[in-house]
């Protein structure tokens, strides 16, 4: 049996708005297996990049993580770490690649000094040692020359030679956890494809996990064996991607699905989900939160949230349609 690298049990996140507190992530559970590159897809605004940044506490000021556990690598549970306990996990065992590489990076010091900072911060090794150490890690990210590289600083490189430092950063540790939040957006089509190679070889060298947070479900299908589908907030589907993309059950999956396909088709109107995903504010408390913009809403879907629902052992789907096949 394959053990969870990280279980998500109930999660919800908080804001308070003029007084009223609000969810913008409720009651999520998901859980990534030990080398399983898992994917969360969704619009902008459903929670993805906030669920990301709960695992590793960096959560802003402005929201609260409410209810529910984070458990990593079977029994650490990273809500009820101290923020010095978080450091030691941070960037060693669970690493993250964020969106930005520009502004990940800082400006003022070299390649070599920014990944020695990594280093330095989670083990003991001689300057020798290190200075291998990210030799080593730069040629596997596809670096010919990585002697040279190491005296560049940020603004010297192009945004695909960025994202390839930061995942370098990321990797140097062997983390048992990757977490990588859009980590293809800023980058054109040629370089994201490299860049989407390069994460899914190193991690299956290093025999990492992969959680990866896009809403392109072109770079699902791509790199990951299993999607979370999120929609304001809510956990709405999720299946192992094959199933999903050839049987997807819940109405936002299958609008989503259709946007992509109706790409490239001459003479047709490109397809879109009517209306768009609501802020904290606006949000149904009780029924269905995508009840709105869905074409099948039915009465019980504005009155009562629906419950997640096994179509099979490894597909669930949050909606009312699917009740009477529940399995």
């Amino acid at each position: 049996m394959v053990a969870s690298v990280l279980d998500i049990e109930n999660l919800s996140i908080d804001v308070k708005i003029d007084k009223e507190t609000f969810n913008v992530v409720k009651n999520l559970s998901l859980s990534i297996d030990e080398k399983q590159k898992y994917g969360i897809v969704g619009e902008s605004g459903s929670g993805k990049s906030l669920t990301s940044l709960s695992v590793l506490n960096l959560l802003p000021d402005v929201l609260k993580l409410s209810e529910g556990n984070i458990t990593f690598d079977k029994d650490l549970n990273l809500t009820s770490l101290s923020p010095k306990e978080m450091n030691k996990v941070r960037g060693k065992e669970i690493s993250m690649i964020f969106q930005e590489p520009m502004t990940a990076l800082d400006p003022l010091f070299t390649i070599e000094h920014q990944i020695k900072e990594v280093l330095r911060f989670h083990g003991e090794y001689t300057k020798k040692q290190m200075h291998e150490m990210i030799i080593d890690i730069l040629t596997k990210v596809g670096f010919a020359k990585p002697d040279q590289l190491i005296k560049k600083y940020p603004h010297q490189l192009s945004g695909g030679m960025r994202q390839r430092i930061m995942i370098a950063m990321a990797l140097i540790c062997k983390p048992k956890l990757l977490i990588a939040d859009e980590p293809t957006t800023a980058l054109d089509v040629t370089i994201q494809a490299q860049i989407l190679e390069l994460m899914s070889d190193l991690t299956n060298d290093y025999g990492t996990s992969i959680l990866l947070i896009t809403h392109d479900l072109a770079v699902i299908a791509e790199v990951c064996e299993r999607v979370a589908v999120m929609y304001a907030g809510t956990l709405v589907e999720e299946a192992d991607v094959k199933e999903l993309f050839n049987n997807p059950r819940h109405p936002y999956t299958k609008g989503l699905l259709q946007s992509v396909n109706s790409l490239g088709k001459r003479g047709k109107k490109l397809y879109s989900i009517p209306g768009n995903v609501p802020s904290p504010t606006e949000i149904n408390k009780n029924g269905c939160r995508f009840a709105s913009r869905c074409p099948h809403v039915m009465d019980i879907c504005l009155t009562n949230e629906p419950p997640f629902i096994a179509v099979n052992s490894k597909h669930h789907s949050k909606c009312w349609l699917h009740k009477e096949e529940e399995v």
